[in-house]
């Protein structure tokens, strides 16, 4: 059975949330936002991790790790 997992899993303009990172999840504060770039990087290892542009729902945008964030679908 194939890895559903591995590659790229966000398109541009994708609904996405940020996982949360502190010890305690907390349901009122997740941001959303949209995708607006995907980006591809080699480490040293060779092996590609996928990053994205979001842009927040609060009109700020940031850089995350795909393990970071979820999809909202």
């Amino acid at each position: 059975m194939p890895n559903l997992l591995v590659g790229q899993r966000f398109n541009v303009d994708d609904r996405v949330i940020r996982k949360f990172t502190t010890g305690f999840p907390n349901k009122f504060k997740t941001k959303g936002g949209n995708v607006t770039e995907a980006l591809t990087r080699v480490n040293k290892v060779g092996v590609k991790k996928y990053y994205y542009k979001v842009l927040w729902d609060d009109k700020r945008s940031s850089e995350h790790a795909q393990h970071s964030l979820e999809s909202v679908e």
